[in-house]
């Protein structure tokens, strides 16, 4: 059921997104009527269901809580009351997170390719869910509501202590005094190998926010359009060309030793009499190397920005002495190997999400 109003250009208006994989509802920036080139929004209120027909195959779809209450929606997100006759709206509002019901919306989905998949109403409202009597219902939400509460405590603590060890990192690196461009401790280091169409090729990927390295699936060399790769190799400093902006960097791990990248990732050897490698490991990481290369990309657009080599080399970083590298670097260290624990736990923990899911709609909490 839709709350539709029409749009005036002199007024503002608090508008809504949704996070995919029922992450939940977010506040865009207040926007006027002139600034958008839709007639109508819907009105979102308290308790009401909502969904992206754009990313509905991905789980965007959301409760409606009270903060989010009267917020503004394009007709691209249909919503929809609760009929407290036949659904516990408690119960609602966890199936609406259920990775099962995430999928079969993904299979219905129409359009060609992930991006234009659409969810329609109608094969919305058609998706079949497990639906108890009310009793039933209420004792299911009950118990989700206590597990659920819990885990999102534990989501907000590790939340927190990443943040933590953000400000760490940044109250260490970012008084220090002692300032040299990046052309001071990399020099350009690429090892092409043609790439022959009958050879299978592990290659990698750079997650933004000096998240690190990643590996992407097998290719042969006739399924790529690349002629040549370039070869990693432990303790070089490695960066995105259309990424760096955003902070995909790193120093490669001894396990990426071999893992080929095209020629969009350009490699350095470190000058280990002015560099330690593990502090240079943790200045990629840092939040202060990502900022500045934000003001380094070409291009027009944050999708066409691009952190060419020579831009990358003159971005100044805190460079102190080698035995003061050393010892931040420890310091840092013992941080993330911490946050790197929280993190497997965290992984843990969304699996047990899914598996309490799981049990609450078949029948077995």
């Amino acid at each position: 059921m839709n709350n539709s109003v029409r749009i005036i250009d002199e007024e503002w208006y608090d508008i809504a997104g949704i996070y995919s994989y029922a992450r939940g509802i977010f506040r865009r920036p207040k926007i006027s009527g002139a600034e958008t080139r839709y007639q109508r929004f819907n009105t979102i209120r308290e308790g009401q269901v909502v969904y992206s027909r754009l990313f509905g195959w991905e789980g965007a779809i959301a409760y409606v809580t009270s903060e989010f209450d009267g917020l503004h929606v394009s007709h691209e997100f249909p919503t929809y009351d609760i009929d407290p006759g036949h659904a516990e709206p408690r119960y609602i509002r966890h199936v609406i997170t259920w990775p099962t019901l995430h999928l079969s919306l993904s299979r219905g989905a129409s359009g060609m390719g992930s991006r234009r998949q659409r969810v329609n109403p109608e094969r919305f409202l058609s998706s079949l869910i497990p639906l108890p009597d009310l009793d039933e219902q209420r004792r299911v939400a009950d118990k989700l509501d206590v597990a659920m509460s819990r885990i999102a405590r534990y989501v907000a603590l590790r939340e927190h202590s990443r943040l933590i060890a953000n400000q760490y990192m940044d109250s260490l690196l970012r008084p220090i005094d002692v300032k040299s461009p990046l052309s001071e401790v990399l020099s350009i280091a690429s090892d092409f190998v043609n790439v022959e169409p009958d050879e299978k090729y592990y290659t990698a990927g750079i997650l933004n926010r000096g998240r690190g390295l990643f590996r992407r699936p097998i290719i042969s060399g006739n399924e790529t359009k690349y002629t040549r790769y370039n070869r990693l190799h432990a303790g070089q400093f490695v960066y995105s060309k259309l990424f760096g902006w955003e902070g995909s960097l790193s120093v490669v791990p001894t396990d990426f030793e071999g893992i080929h990248v095209s020629h969009e990732f350009p490699t350095f050897d470190i000058d280990e009499s002015l560099a330690d490698i593990e502090y240079m490991t943790h200045l990629a990481r840092w939040s202060g190397l990502h900022g500045a290369l934000k003001d380094k990309g070409t291009g027009m657009g944050s999708r066409r920005q691009r952190v060419n080599v020579d831009r990358l080399l003159a971005t100044p970083v805190p460079l102190p002495s080698l035995d003061e590298q050393r010892r931040i670097a420890k310091q840092l260290t013992l941080i993330r190997r911490a946050t790197e624990t929280g993190a497997e736990q965290a992984a843990q923990v969304a699996k047990l999400r899914t598996a309490l899911l799981d049990a609450a709609f078949s029948g077995q909490l």
